[in-house]
């Protein structure tokens, strides 16, 4: 017993698990306001509903790039074992086959079996969501990851930061092509929604931009991780934010063309708020501590929330759900209740999910 060595336990970076806590809340806010507010109360002049528009844009890239984030720092703190045989290597292929699995199952009806099996097949079933885009996502970042283990050459970080601006430059170039004009040209559609097709939800362009940019985020954090803990080591993620936002502005000022700058604009616009963001909460967790250990349980199951709420919300696979009863016909009053009870309810889910599962107190990423 006196032979062993304990490491010594790594500080518990509980703002992540914060922000993805963040993320799934003001998603099924988004998604119940989003379907059942009237069209009588969507007034751009109000400035409640304007708040809660702009919200809602910065939702999206909230949830991509905290979950790029949250899998490349777990994925590169293990150095001792052959890259594929990695534990973390395997849970993301096995994750990346579940949400491509459940992102095409969420999209059946049940009561359109009957013509699947005679070829009848609705274009909604093919469409490219939130669901396949992250699997895809987390493919890609475990790939890039093995590509520059193998290659020995540049950072993680400097890699995810290029695979950034190689998936915008994609997106900038998908964004100047008509809207009838289906890429890849001739291939079948459950291809071309992932890049630009009839039912594109989320294609990996511009998504994975802000799934790398998380994991160059994650990279980063990963291996300053065993230096001091201060309010100064926060000061990149202000540097980050700025840079970005300087990048906005100068797409505007420089001579480029439209969808060019349009592209950069939305994408900085929204980026250097989710970094910023990160970074506030990081100082939060640096200054006062982050304690709310059972509000933290919910951030650790949005695998499930997600998949339960398209169900109930959207009637995904029975074909029946709230949108059916309350579809654009509450007040805006209404509709805010119902998403404080709606929310409520999927917390309450989500910690009795993650309790019985764990039977043990929450583990933060570390």
């Amino acid at each position: 017993m006196d032979d062993v060595v304990q490491k010594p336990a790594r500080p518990r970076l509980k703002f992540i698990d914060l922000a993805r806590t963040v993320a799934i809340l003001l998603m099924l806010e988004g998604h119940f306001v989003g379907m059942a507010l009237a069209e009588s109360a969507r007034d751009p002049s109000n400035p409640i509903y304007a708040a809660w528009n702009l919200v809602r844009g910065f939702t999206a890239p909230l949830f991509f790039t905290v979950a790029g984030m949250i899998f490349v720092f777990l994925l590169s703190g293990e150095n001792d074992t052959p890259f594929f045989k990695r534990e973390r290597v395997r849970k993301g292929f096995r994750r990346a086959a579940e949400l491509l699995f459940w992102g095409y199952a969420l999209q059946v009806t049940v009561q359109n079996i009957p013509g699947y099996f005679r070829g009848e097949f609705e274009t909604w079933l093919f469409a490219f969501h939130v669901l396949q885009c992250i699997g895809v996502g987390l493919v890609m970042l475990i790939l890039i990851s093995a590509a520059q283990r193998a290659s020995g050459k540049g950072s993680l970080t400097v890699w995810y930061a290029a695979a950034t601006a190689v998936s915008l430059a994609g997106y900038i170039w998908l964004k100047g092509l008509p809207n009838e004009m289906f890429v890849p040209a001739g291939w079948p559609q459950i291809i071309q929604n992932a890049f630009h097709g009839p039912r594109s939800i989320f294609p990996i362009f511009p998504w994975f931009s802000y799934a790398f940019l998380g994991g160059a985020m994650g990279a980063y954090v990963r291996a300053t991780h065993h230096q001091p803990a201060t309010l100064k080591s926060c000061v990149w993620f202000l540097i980050l934010a700025a840079s970005l936002k300087l990048l906005g502005l100068g797409a505007v000022l420089v001579p480029i063309p439209h969808n060019a700058s349009e592209g950069l604009t939305w994408f900085t616009g929204r980026a250097w708020e989710v970094v910023a963001f990160l970074g506030i909460l990081r100082a939060a967790e640096i200054r006062f501590g982050i304690g709310l250990s059972k509000f933290l349980r919910v951030g650790r199951e949005t695998f499930a929330i997600y998949i339960l709420h398209v169900i109930v919300l959207y009637g995904g696979i029975f074909g029946f759900g709230l949108n059916d009863l309350l579809e654009n016909k509450l007040s805006a009053w209404q509709a805010a209740s119902g998403a404080v009870v709606f929310i409520a309810v999927f917390a309450a889910y989500a910690i009795a999910l993650n309790h019985w599962k764990t039977r043990s107190p929450i583990k933060p990423c570390k």
